[in-house]
């Protein structure tokens, strides 16, 4: 396991880290730029999501936060988020814009709680660094407009997509409205890194409220395994692909099936679930029945024994369907396999780990450059190059590297 740690942080500190302090920040127009192509160059996308200042904003201020070096740090962090402010921040109906060019100009003006999420994630990580007031502030400014416009007082939880106006969207041609595992896991770490920078008890509620509401709706009662896409009134529907612009990720014509579920966001709501508990100050132990079935789940049917790493998705009950390596699923399994054995000692779990930590050191790493791949085959050979997009940022290789490093440390003094 020192091997192991040693190796990871040598890694970390040495190439990927370099890698996004040389390219994070745009030089001539400000914010964060992450498209970067498989020489590690910009390519022709001009476009900044919102999801990408925020997750940006977010990761740099976790990785500083966590101990480690990023040279200009803070430096990148004040003008990212003055950026966002001045670019994304709509002044006349309030919120903030899905996308922009490089130069700031609104090409998407609608208002997608996913990046919401995310700017409270980002913001509350900010001032929990810094100690900056503007930016707890305006965390908690938009904390209340969730609970003012979007939070569902009928069914509970949150609707996810509007217009400029706040009026909700259509999610795509015959679905009115949806809700999502996704983006309710999102807000639960959002409004876990909110509480624990603020203390507040409405914080707290709103933390507990959504927890409940995941494992009460969106979690399958037998397995433990997430179910992605509801109704309003949280019955289960086919995951499809919604009109709003929503990174690289891939769907079949008709949808996925209800039995679908997703390793990757299996694995890492319980990390993530385990961390609020650490926030609320409530015991592990006393949740156990929540946790254990993920991680049983994911060991048992999401880990490739042949070729190492965590398939993408599969049939609940079933086999794998998916069995490509996404960037992403490895960075959660590897921090989640982590807790899995902190929590347990069960040593299949540290197996599960090196597992994972094997396949993404000798096929996922571009060495010469130091980032992720985005894509694999099964066997490792490569499907998408490139290095970077508006939707892949350093957000998921950034946080996983430096936890499992974390991870590492607390099972060695132990």
């Amino acid at each position: 396991m020192q091997d192991y740690l040693d190796k990871t942080k040598k890694y970390f500190n040495e190439k990927l880290i370099p890698f996004w302090e040389a390219r994070a920040i745009d030089p001539k127009y400000g914010g964060f730029q992450t498209n970067y192509d498989e020489k590690g160059e910009r390519t022709e996308v001009t476009e900044k999501s919102f999801l990408a200042q925020c997750r940006a904003i977010f990761t740099i201020s976790h990785t500083l936060r966590l101990g480690f070096n990023w040279k200009g740090g803070h430096e990148a962090l004040k003008q990212g988020v003055n950026f966002l402010s001045e670019y994304y921040l709509d002044k006349e109906y309030d919120g903030y814009y899905w996308i922009v060019d490089e130069d700031g100009t609104v090409t998407d003006d609608t208002k997608i709680i996913y990046g919401f999420s995310f700017l409270i994630y980002g913001l509350s990580e900010y001032a929990l660094l810094t100690g900056d007031q503007k930016a707890k502030d305006e965390a908690i400014r938009v904390f209340n407009l969730l609970q003012e416009k979007v939070a569902d007082p009928e069914f509970g939880g949150y609707y996810e997509h509007f217009d400029r106006q706040f009026n909700l969207k259509k999610s795509r041609g015959d679905i009115s409205s949806h809700k999502s595992l996704d983006v309710h896991m999102h807000l639960m770490e959002a409004f876990t890194t909110l509480y624990e920078l603020t203390g507040q008890a409405r914080h707290r509620q709103a933390l507990e409220d959504v927890i409940e509401l995941i494992f009460d709706k969106m979690v399958h009662p037998e397995t433990g395994t997430g179910i992605s896409m509801f109704k309003p009134d949280w019955t289960p529907i086919a995951n499809v692909e919604l009109d709003t612009v929503w990174g690289r990720d891939r769907f079949d014509e008709d949808g996925k099936s209800t039995d679908m579920t997703s390793y990757g966001h299996n694995i890492e709501l319980a990390w993530l679930y385990m961390h609020a508990l650490d926030i609320l100050k409530i015991p592990h132990e006393k949740h156990l029945d929540r946790v254990l079935p993920i991680f049983e789940h994911t060991y048992l049917r999401g880990v490739d024994w042949e070729y190492g790493g965590l398939f993408v998705e599969g049939v609940r009950n079933g086999d794998p369907t998916e069995k490509t390596k996404e960037f992403w699923q490895q960075a959660e399994g590897m921090v989640g396999f982590l807790d899995g054995y902190l929590l347990t000692g069960e040593e299949k779990y540290l197996q599960a780990f090196k597992n994972i930590h094997d396949f993404v050191f000798t096929k996922v790493i571009n060495w010469d450059l130091g980032e992720w791949l985005a894509l694999t085959e099964q066997n490792g050979n490569v499907i998408w190059d490139y290095m970077g997009t508006s939707w892949k940022v350093f957000y998921h290789t950034v946080r996983g590297t430096s936890l499992v490093i974390k991870k590492l440390e607390k099972i060695l003094n132990k």
